[in-house]
């Protein structure tokens, strides 16, 4: 699906298109914080942060709100839907707060009856175009990211830059590229079920043939391609500028067909023995100051209204045109691209 500036609001707040919209209760965040203290501390499985960044953001949190701890546990999408479903197995209610990359997580969770219906307050302060992303309220838009090209400035000359995601394919790049596996990345899920749309079924066996390396994190798209092991990759385009910022030869552009735009949803479980501070924690990662201040530090896209992101970096305004596979097309999707993937690679 290709999405232009106006279409982008169908893609969020109607993305499953129900008949009506949840409207959030008003809450007193004093009253919901004393709360949170009794519980002292959650749990935080999540995807989209570097754990560097995530760690800060749970720090930032505990500042902000004394007495509640945020146990951070950072890894892949499909890892951390592994080890969420084998805690609900063994009746392990560990995770508290759910934040991946992969909606088809959240459709699946939710229709096992395993996430806490719950609307913070906090959605009302977000961009209108992410507010409702399931109108049944149990999980929510916490953050983004753009999937672009990367590339190292040492080895890559700008002008000589891949400008289309089919440039991949170039025989000056044999060897020298790198692509996250779809079935540990839920980002490189999404980036792929979109390849597929714009070159077909056959293009990722072209991937294999022009000998790209294979990663399991989005993340690694970036520090590969930093170290020099890889000349470009497909990845996150906010850590990317991040990097640059610290001096780290890398750069990033946003390919003629369009990012990728990866939406992360969170989500209480239903099984949370910390109900207070866990939604303490959703309202302040959906919409505090907090949160929109480490997103323009740390160069990612902010969800607050009129938020701007840093200098260089894409906001929802920006990109167009935008690709972005809906919930339905994520759901039904997925398996047949990690078919098609392993088909190509051999993994």
């Amino acid at each position: 699906m290709q999405l232009r500036r106006r279409e982008f609001g169908l893609l969020a707040a109607g993305a499953l298109a129900a008949p009506y919209v949840v409207r959030a209760q008003p809450i007193n965040l004093a009253t919901l914080h004393e709360a949170a203290r009794k519980e002292g501390e959650l749990t935080w499985y999540t995807v989209p942060q570097t754990s560097e960044v995530a760690e800060k953001m749970g720090r930032t949190f505990s500042t902000r709100y004394p007495g509640v701890k945020v146990n951070v546990v950072r890894t892949t999408a499909q890892v951390a839907f592994q080890r969420l479903n084998q805690d609900l197995k063994a009746g392990t209610p560990n995770c508290d707060v759910f934040t991946s990359t992969d909606l088809a997580h959240y459709v699946d969770l939710k229709g096992r009856n395993l996430l806490l219906k719950y609307l913070p307050a906090a959605v009302a302060r977000q961009d209108k175009r992410v507010q409702n992303m399931d109108p049944d309220a149990y999980f929510h838009a916490s953050s983004c990211f753009m999937m672009g090209l990367i590339y190292n400035t040492q080895k890559v000359q700008a002008a000589a830059a891949p400008k289309s995601w089919n440039d991949l394919l170039d025989a000056k790049w044999s060897g020298a590229a790198l692509v996250a596996h779809p079935a540990y990345s839920g980002a490189a899920g999404a980036w792929c079920i979109e390849m597929r749309k714009l070159f077909g079924e056959g293009w990722f066996a072209k991937l294999a043939a022009a000998k790209a390396h294979v990663s399991r994190s989005t993340i690694d798209a970036v520090t590969t391609v930093i170290s020099g092991e890889a000349s470009i990759s497909a990845g996150p385009m906010s850590l990317a500028a991040r990097s640059a910022s610290r001096g780290n030869p890398v750069a990033t552009l946003a390919p003629k067909e369009g990012p990728v735009l990866i939406l992360s949803p969170s989500a209480i479980m239903a099984n949370t023995r910390r109900p207070n501070a866990s939604r303490l924690f959703m309202e302040w990662l959906l919409g505090s100051e907090d949160t929109e201040r480490i997103s323009v530090e740390e160069f990612s896209v902010p969800l607050r209204a009129n938020a701007k992101p840093a200098p260089g970096v894409l906001g929802l305004s920006d990109a167009s045109p935008l690709l972005a596979p809906t919930p339905p097309q994520m759901v039904a999707q997925i398996p047949k691209v990690i078919e098609l993937w392993r088909d190509a690679f051999g993994v």
